[in-house]
């Protein structure tokens, strides 16, 4: 493998826009980089880049093109929207030789201790695994981002009780938003992700299972796990989360410094103030249970 910071990255790309806003920031760094699409996630744009297709279970083949490329240091971005079932995954030869550390990353409990199985296994093949903050940290939000107005005393209290919330759920290796209304908490979010939670908000809202003055009280807040390794999964908003806040009838989102991505940000405050929300970021290092 090649020497880190010098080689290209190498980017294993899910779907929506991410993985291309960090290309962007790749080049403009003068930075080389090299794209590994998945099969039924990555966007067609990556045929526009250097890149290769890869099937779940192409291990043998992942692993041959880093090293015909150089690559040392690798990135994993973008939304994956189905988990791989690997009763149906067709492994190739490099797969099936390293199946027995497959099979024990697998069985290493949680999302985090999974992901922690996976970077082990990588950095034992010599591959630094890198974070958007290592090599794009301009889409990671920080204290800059301040958007709309100052909050009522009452929404700060909401905060304070959204982020005690996301700091228990967050602690379970549940997830990473919390809605929080007129001082109730309305949803946690599970495994169906931030998209998903704020449906279920919505129709809390249309079956009139909790109240709270449209487009004025209630709050999403997005923060990571306590000691999540911010290498895999980072906690992201973009555009369809505005959209869904206003949809939900929220007022706006809070997001930790440091621990959240915004993707396609110029759109994302743009829809932020078109719909009068508010979008902050604050840093939640003395939070405490």
């Amino acid at each position: 493998m090649g020497e880190p910071g010098r080689g290209p990255v190498g980017i294993v790309a899910g779907g929506q826009d991410l993985p291309f806003e960090v290309v962007d920031a790749l080049k403009a760094q003068g930075r080389d980089y090299f794209m590994f699409g998945l099969v039924g996630e990555a966007d067609v744009r990556i045929e526009f880049h250097p890149h290769i297709w890869l099937k779940w279970g192409e291990v043998g083949q992942f692993f041959r093109l880093l090293e015909l490329h150089g690559i040392s240091e690798l990135l994993c971005i973008g939304s994956i929207s189905h988990r791989p079932d690997f009763k149906s995954i067709k492994l190739d030869f490099g797969a099936v030789k390293i199946l027995p550390d497959i099979f024990k990353i697998l069985s290493g409990g949680g999302d985090e201790g999974v992901l922690q199985g996976l970077a082990r296994f990588f950095e034992k093949r010599g591959l630094q695994l890198v974070s958007v903050k290592d090599v794009a940290p301009s889409l990671v939000v920080g204290p800059e981002l301040c958007v709309g107005a100052g909050l009522s005393d009452a929404l700060k209290r909401d905060v304070d009780l959204a982020s005690r919330a996301a700091l228990a759920v967050g602690a379970l290796d549940a997830g990473q938003g919390v809605v929080v209304a007129a001082g109730r908490i309305l949803a946690l979010e599970g495994p169906e992700g931030t998209d998903q939670m704020l449906e279920r908000v919505t129709r809390i809202r249309h079956e009139k299972r909790a109240r709270w003055d449209f487009g004025k009280e209630g709050l999403l807040l997005k923060r990571a796990r306590p000691g999540q390794d911010l290498r895999f999964d980072m906690p992201t908003i973009g555009p369809r989360t505005i959209e869904n806040v206003r949809e939900a009838g929220l007022s706006g989102i809070i997001c930790a410094q440091g621990e959240v991505l915004c993707a396609n940000r110029a759109r994302t405050i743009e829809l932020v103030r078109e719909n009068g929300l508010f979008l902050q970021a604050r840093s939640f290092t003395d939070i405490q249970l």
